[in-house]
């Protein structure tokens, strides 16, 4: 008998040529793994013995399969308890947030795709060119753009001031930290509202 004697004939969630011996011992507080595999194999079961009618109805009207589907969802939720804040991760949320992007890059490719969609040749090589202008800057070691806050050098005038004892430079140091974080954070505001609009 070769595996394709074993591929599901009919409910969507089984329909694949894809089947994984499982033979790596782990910790399963839950029985998540034993509760997958009597699920699969109670929707499995029931999938092949319907020779005819709603094969997909009788998978998921089946006493098994519920059993098993609500075993499984109970032992998530406990799960998802363990996992606290990881677990209440929104995906939708995530796939819209970005990462720190004080260049706008994110903004400009977001801009480019929009512009193609639509069709905006002009829109599209305008925002082509200013990522360009963008890798350029950072293509170049010497550029301020890979500092432009002269963080290097503060920090390095700060484990001095740390070194000496010097407590009064230390809290210059820290104060001009605070202004170049406040000017970041004004520059990266700007930065996004001008991608926005344009």
């Amino acid at each position: 008998m070769n595996k394709h004697d074993y591929t599901a004939k009919k409910h969507p969630a089984l329909q694949t040529e894809q089947y994984v011996p499982v033979t790596v011992n782990v910790p399963d507080k839950y029985d998540l793994v034993g509760t997958v595999s009597e699920l699969l194999a109670a929707m499995h079961a029931v999938d092949m013995e319907t020779v005819e009618g709603d094969a997909v109805g009788a998978v998921e009207q089946s006493p098994m399969v519920t059993d098993a589907w609500v075993r499984l969802t109970m032992a998530i939720e406990e799960l998802a308890k363990d996992m606290g804040s990881v677990a209440t991760l929104d995906l939708s949320s995530a796939a819209n947030q970005q990462p720190d992007d004080p260049m706008g890059l994110y903004d400009a490719t977001g801009n480019l795709y929009k512009a193609i969609e639509g069709k905006d040749i002009e829109t599209a090589l305008a925002h082509v060119k200013y990522m360009e202008e963008i890798a350029r800057t950072y293509a170049e070691p010497r550029s301020a753009a890979h500092d432009p806050f002269n963080l290097f050098e503060l920090t390095e005038k700060l484990n001095g001031a740390i070194d000496a004892e010097d407590k009064s430079q230390a809290n210059d140091v820290l104060a001009e930290l605070a202004e170049k974080v406040q000017d970041g954070m004004k520059r990266a505001k700007a930065d996004r509202e001008f991608n926005e609009n344009n």
